[in-house]
């Protein structure tokens, strides 16, 4: 039988595979755990990488000024530079 190389998937650490959220809960995926066989995942969780707690108030997409900023509703902070740089320098192992 022919060997396959695993395709990689980077995908939300809250989805199956560490409590991160900003509750601290988890997200449960039968559809993620059936892959997990299959496919090298490389969970990543960019809040976290950009400086923010487990647990943290939510953070949303908006239109400011008619431009989308990652934004934190209960405190006001933007936080689209620091997400914008972390997936500017985001590289994963190959």
């Amino acid at each position: 039988m022919k060997e396959f190389v695993k395709p990689i998937v980077v995908v939300s650490k809250c989805i199956t595979f560490e409590n991160v959220r900003w509750n601290a809960k988890i997200i449960f995926n039968d559809f993620v755990e059936k892959l997990k066989p299959f496919v090298d995942f490389i969970p990543v969780y960019p809040e976290v990488q950009i400086g923010l707690s487990v647990p943290r108030d939510p953070l949303r997409i908006v239109l400011v000024d008619g431009v989308k900023r990652l934004m934190q509703p209960a405190t006001g902070l933007d936080f689209t530079e620091k997400m914008q740089s972390f997936t500017e320098s985001f590289k994963f192992p190959l």
